[in-house]
């Protein structure tokens, strides 16, 4: 049975290399339900560092509101639609925020490390990257089907 004919809408966004896919009685539940998309690559020289997928849950689960401190490091990122981003309530904007702060505290957490494992720094850093540009692109109004 299809989701259209049980009367349940899901939605696939795709922000970057990241893929959400929530259902419509998914959207009320905790932001840290929502990782099924996220990277967990092991970069091999992880000695005496936390697993990726435990600082992932550290951050998903920090108690701060994610959407809003996406919005936020969003205004800073791309000053050019400072005034533009807290005007924009679009479901997939909201998700591509949360998303975007989850990935910024990643790379916050991973400069800290000594040794760095930059290999993972580099991705999470170009993930953010890919972020804000579909972030100034939702902004702008063209379309993708990454998001909805």
């Amino acid at each position: 049975m299809s989701s259209r004919a049980t009367g349940r809408v899901s939605r696939a966004i795709m922000v970057s290399s990241l893929v959400l896919v929530i259902k419509a009685d998914e959207w009320d539940r905790p932001p840290w339900t929502l990782r099924r998309g996220l990277p967990m690559k092991n970069s091999g020289n992880d000695a005496g560092h936390p697993d990726e997928s435990d600082l992932l849950d550290a951050q998903m689960n920090s108690g701060i509101s994610l959407i809003r401190a996406g919005r936020a490091r969003l205004r800073l990122a791309v000053p050019r639609y400072r005034d533009k981003i807290p005007s924009t309530h679009k479901l997939a904007f909201q998700s591509l925020r949360r998303v975007y702060e989850v990935t910024a505290l990643m790379v916050d957490e991973l400069r800290k490390e000594v040794p760095c494992r930059e290999e993972l720094l580099a991705e999470y850093e170009e993930i953010c990257r890919g972020i804000e540009a579909d972030a100034v692109a939702m902004l702008e109004g063209e379309t993708s089907d990454r998001w909805c």
